[in-house]
This record gives C-alpha cells, structure tokens and sequence, in this order.
C-alpha cells in the first residue's frame, strides 16, 4: 500500500503537536568512528532493555580498546574460541535472536554479520557508507544482513545505518506504535511502510529522519521528548 500525501500532512500535524520544537529534536550519536560497536550495538538492541546493551558495549570496549572495525570485531571473536565463548567472557550477554527453541545467540548473528561485512570488503564506517550509496534499501549490504538469522525484517538494518550516520529510521515496535497513534490503529503497517512514512515525514519537516526516529521512539516509550 503506498505511503500518500494525506497521511504525510497527518503526521506532519501530530509531530508539531504532540512532539514539540523540532530545532530541540536530539540526533542520536552513534559510533562514527566504530563499525564494530555499530555492528554489535544493531544486534543485540532488538528485545532488550537499552542499559543492557550498554553494558555489553562497555564489556567490549574494556576487553578490546581500540578495535573498531569489522575485522577487529571477528578478530575478538576468533580470540574467543566461538561465538559462544565470546558471549560468555566479553559480551557477557547469551541473549537469544529470537524466543522459538534453538535460538541462535546474537553473538552468532554478529559473527555472521561480521563475515558477511568481510565479504563484502567492508571494514570501517566509511567502508559501510560507500557500500551502501545513496539507496539504503537497495544494495549488496541490505540484501545480505536481511539473509542473516532472524535479520529478514531489516529492522536490525536500519539500525545498524542510524548508527553509522546515515539519514535511516528503525522501525521497530515503538515506531509501530507512534504511527499507530498518529495515523489511527486502522492503518495498514509493515517495516517498509512505517520506513517510508518516517523517511518521507522527516523530509516534509526538513528534519534528520534519525532525529525524528529518536523523539518518536521516546513518545512513544513514554520517555521525557528531551533528555
């Protein structure tokens, strides 16, 4: 079902409502300079409590230091002795992929993460940006991650690219809900739609959709709009 103008000028009009002065609108950071903390940061953020993704990356930055990119990432983990073990001694974190009996971990998406950045001769954030171009659902990266285990919506994706700096949104349960209360739980959503109405939305505000994606998530998590 295609995004159309209407519900565009309605979400225009419930952001100016309910979300307050665009201009105070946080961009989220990210890891300009980690590929490996955007990597490990997309896959473990799904299903958790964030606190507890931030003490996974603090796990990692304390047993690596300085390694940042794709191949330092596989690198901890080939040190490791498996995904498993990597969980264990650095992530300390066997958080599942999913619920359904045999699971992967997420450690075992992340090494295949890694493996497909490999592949594709992806090493750095930069690396990343030039692999994906300008269309952030149309290239080599996208199709691959989307083949990972319990990848296949791209909300990991979507994530993974907020995180490297590009203008992307995640839509996850949260921007689900924000788009429900803003269009009416009738409307007719899925990733790509609730993507689309984000990505389009930002771009009629002239907003970062990353920073439209940040308040939204917060809206609708009941959060303070400004931290």
């Amino acid at each position: 079902m295609a995004v159309t103008e209407n519900e565009i000028n309605t979400l225009v009009k419930y952001c100016e409502t309910h979300l307050g002065d665009p201009t105070l609108w946080k961009t989220p950071d990210g890891y300009p300079n980690s590929l490996a903390l955007c990597i490990i940061d997309s896959i473990y953020s799904t299903g958790s409590h964030y606190s507890s993704v931030v003490k996974v990356i603090e796990r990692y930055k304390k047993a690596g230091g300085e390694r940042h990119g794709a191949k330092d990432l596989a690198g901890s983990i080939q040190q490791a002795g498996s995904a498993r073990s990597w969980a264990t001694t650095i992530a300390k974190n066997l958080k599942p992929a999913h619920t359904r009996p045999g699971a992967p971990l997420k450690a075992d998406i992340i090494e295949q993460a890694v493996a497909l950045m490999a592949e594709l001769g992806i090493d750095t954030v930069p690396d990343l940006v030039t692999a994906v171009g300008g269309k952030l659902t149309d290239n080599r990266v996208y199709r691959g991650w989307k083949r990972l285990p319990s990848q296949s919506s791209g909300v990991t994706y979507s994530y993974l690219l907020i995180l490297a700096g590009l203008p992307s949104v995640k839509p996850d349960r949260m921007i689900f809900r924000f788009l429900a209360d803003a269009l009416g739980e009738e409307s007719d959503l899925d990733v790509d739609r609730a993507r689309e109405l984000m990505t389009e939305t930002a771009k009629a505000m002239k907003v970062d959709p990353r920073a439209l994606d940040h308040i939204a998530w917060r809206a609708a998590s009941g959060r303070e709009l400004v931290d």
